[in-house]
């Protein structure tokens, strides 16, 4: 199966995928810039996907990674907002909307992300036929190494420790991703973004075995799935 792995960066998306059997890698302003590829198979993002609610204030999925990634890492995981603060002009009417529905406000980080959660939610309304699942990083490398890793992403120490797992789960494609992260500027991606969607698009190979937080995810209003999707493979 194809496997596509997508992650946010300052020039829009950094968007890994397979063609003729070696790993590709594209930087594009918009998800709908390859929706090519988005069609070829299964995709993993790191974004939310579905929303919180008056009855979910917080969604599960994020509470169980949260979980997941103690002590080390669960501030990774930001909370997820309402649907009806996505659409808000400024973060001040974000936070009066949020807090209005959900009883809090929201973060300066949760805000910054909303552009891109925008985005997601109008390509999948726009191609229901797309199978492009959360998945959280943190948690896949997380789940390769038996526990949450102890560098921050965006370390030399950080980024040698995921680059480790990423060789022990696929040897022979270590030399491409080094070699990307050579040559992509720091003005369009950081490394760590590189990295990520890298590691996304390994377990978006394996979608028929991979795992789920929690096990059993729900919807929000809207129908859509709340999950954050990960490979159970021990690899330490």
């Amino acid at each position: 199966m194809n496997g596509i792995g997508i992650d946010g960066c300052k020039a829009g998306w950094v968007v890994w995928y397979v063609k003729d059997g070696v790993p590709n890698c594209k930087i594009v302003p918009f998800l709908n810039d390859v929706l090519n590829v988005l069609e070829s198979g299964t995709a993993m993002i790191d974004i939310p996907i579905g929303f919180s609610d008056p009855n979910t204030p917080d969604r599960l999925c994020d509470k169980a990674a949260r979980k997941f990634l103690s002590p080390t890492r669960s501030a990774s995981v930001f909370p997820v907002p309402c649907h009806e603060a996505c659409d808000a002009e400024t973060y001040e009417q974000a936070c009066e909307i949020n807090f209005s529905v959900l009883g809090k406000k929201i973060s300066k980080q949760t805000w910054f992300i909303l552009p891109k959660v925008r985005e997601v939610e109008s390509v999948l309304a726009s191609n229901p036929s797309l199978t492009i699942r959360e998945s959280h990083p943190e948690v896949v490398f997380a789940a390769l190494n038996g526990a949450p890793l102890e560098f921050g992403k965006k370390t030399k120490e950080g980024q040698s420790e995921r680059l480790a797992l990423i060789r022990l789960l696929e040897p022979k494609w270590g030399a491409v991703l080094d070699s990307q992260l050579q040559q992509t500027p720091s003005k369009l991606a950081n490394k760590d973004d590189v990295i990520d969607a890298f590691v996304l698009m390994l377990i978006a190979a394996e979608a028929s075995a991979l795992s789920t937080l929690p096990s059993s995810p729900d919807t929000d209003p809207s129908g859509r799935v709340r999950e954050i999707v990960y490979l159970d493979k021990c690899l330490r």
